[in-house]
C-alpha cells in the first residue's frame, strides 16, 4: 500500500490561507483593535479615525501574518509566532504610510514614533496571538479526545456485532441435534408426534434463518421464535415444562435487537428449568411504560441461588447482552437478573421504546 506523502503547501496557497478566518474571530480581532485604538485617543490630540486607522491596520497585519505562518502547527511555536509577529508589525507600517498618504519627509522625522509602533505592535499581537493559540491547542487536544473516544466506542460496537454474528451463524448446533434426534427416535416409535415434532422445527427455522444476518428485528419476529423454540422443547421435556407469552398487539411491530430475547430464554431452560428435578414454567411478556419498553423472561427454576453454586457457566450469554444493550443504546438501555419467590428468575431488559407502527432498526448510539 502506497504511503507517499502529501504535495508540500506553495506560498501562493500559504498567501492565500492567510485570509481564511471564522467570522467570529475576525469580529474578535475588530473589537479589541477598537478598545486599544480608544485607549490609545485618550493621549492622541488627532481625531479618532487616527489611532482606529492605526491600530486596525496592526492588528489585522499582524493576524494575517499569523495566519499564514500557522505556528500552531509546529511542534516548537513560539519562534515561527514572532516571526509571524515582527513581518505582521512591518506589513502594518507600510498599510499606515500608505492609508495615511504620508511622505518620506514625515516618515523621516518622525522615525521614533514609527519605531515605538512597531514595537508596540509586535507586543500587544505576540500577546494576543499567544492567547489564541493555546486556546487552538486546547480546541484541537479536547477534539482529538472526543474523536479517540468516538473511535474506542465504535471499535466495541463493531466488536460485540461481530460476536453477535459469530453467535448468529452456531444457531445452537446442539439444539438442533437433539431435536433431529429426537424427531428419528419418535419416527420409529410415535410418527405422528415426530410429525409434530418437525413441524415445531421448521417453525423455528423459518423464524431463525432470516434473522442471522439481520441488524434489527421486531417483537413479533422475536417472540415468534421463542414460541417455536419453546414449542420444541415442550415436545421433548414433557410435562417439566410449562410456557406462556404475553405480546400486546400495539408492540408487535415495535423494534428489538434480534436474538436478544431468545438468549434470554435459553438461559431460563438452560440454567433455571433443564436442571430443575421437577421442571418449571417460563414466561415472556413486553410492556411499554411510559417511553420505555419493558422485555421480561421469567421461570420457576432453580433460581440464581442454586445456579451461583452449581457454577455451570450461564453468565457467556447474559454477558453478550449486556454488551450488545451498551453498544446499541449505552445509558439508554438497562438489564436486570431478580430473584423470584419462592424460587425462579427473573431477568428484565429496559430500551427506548421505538415507534410501535414502523419495524425500523433499531437506534445506535
Amino acid at each position: 500500500m502506497s504511503t507517499a506523502p502529501l504535495p508540500a503547501e506553495t506560498w501562493p496557497q500559504a498567501l492565500a490561507r492567510g485570509f481564511r478566518a471564522r467570522p467570529m474571530i475576525v469580529f474578535l480581532i475588530a473589537a479589541m483593535n477598537t478598545a486599544i485604538a480608544l485607549l490609545v485617543w485618550v493621549e492622541d490630540p488627532r481625531p479618532f479615525w487616527h489611532p482606529f486607522v492605526s491600530v486596525q491596520l496592526s492588528g489585522f497585519a499582524v493576524a494575517y501574518c499569523v495566519n499564514v505562518a500557522a505556528p500552531w502547527n509546529a511542534r516548537r511555536p513560539i519562534p515561527p509566532l514572532a516571526l509571524a509577529v515582527a513581518a505582521g508589525s512591518l506589513l502594518a507600517l507600510v498599510l499606515i504610510v500608505i492609508a495615511k498618504q504620508y511622505d518620506l519627509v514625515h516618515v523621516t522625522t518622525r522615525w521614533r514614533s514609527f519605531v515605538g509602533n512597531f514595537f508596540s505592535s509586535f507586543f500587544v499581537g505576540l500577546f494576543v496571538s499567544l492567547f489564541f493559540i493555546v486556546r487552538e491547542r486546547d480546541a484541537r487536544s479536547q477534539a482529538a479526545l472526543h474523536q479517540a473516544e468516538s473511535e474506542r466506542n465504535l471499535h466495541a460496537r463493531q466488536a460485540v456485532e461481530a460476536q453477535l454474528k459469530l453467535m448468529q451463524a452456531q444457531v445452537e448446533p446442539h439444539f438442533l441435534y437433539n431435536t433431529l434426534a429426537s424427531v428419528q427416535y419418535l419416527t420409529e416409535t410415535d410418527p405422528p408426534q415426530a410429525s409434530k415434532l418437525l413441524g415445531h422445527l421448521i417453525d423455528y427455522l423459518r423464524a431463525a434463518l432470516p434473522d442471522l444476518r439481520a441488524g434489527s428485528s421486531t417483537l413479533r419476529r422475536e417472540f415468534a421464535l421463542a414460541r417455536s423454540f419453546l414449542e420444541i422443547l415442550a415436545m421433548r421435556m414433557g410435562p417439566r415444562l410449562a410456557w406462556r407469552t404475553e405480546l400486546p398487539e400495539a408492540l408487535a411491530d415495535v423494534p428489538f435487537p434480534p436474538n436478544m430475547l431468545i438468549s434470554l430464554v435459553e438461559n431460563a431452560i438452560k440454567h433455571g428449568v433443564e436442571p430443575s428435578p421437577d421442571g418449571g414454567a417460563v414466561a415472556i411478556e413486553a410492556r411499554r411504560i411510559g417511553d420505555r419498553l419493558r422485555v421480561l423472561v421469567e421461570d420457576s427454576g432453580r433460581g440464581l441461588a442454586a445456579a451461583a453454586v452449581d457454577k455451570s457457566g450461564g453468565g457467556v450469554g447474559l454477558a453478550n447482552v449486556r454488551e450488545r444493550l451498551a453498544a446499541l443504546f449505552g445509558a439508554r438501555a438497562s438489564f436486570a437478573l431478580e430473584e423470584v419467590a419462592p424460587r425462579g428468575t427473573r431477568a428484565i431488559i429496559e430500551v427506548p421504546a421505538g415507534d410501535p407502527t414502523a419495524a425500523s432498526p433499531c437506534p445506535l448510539p
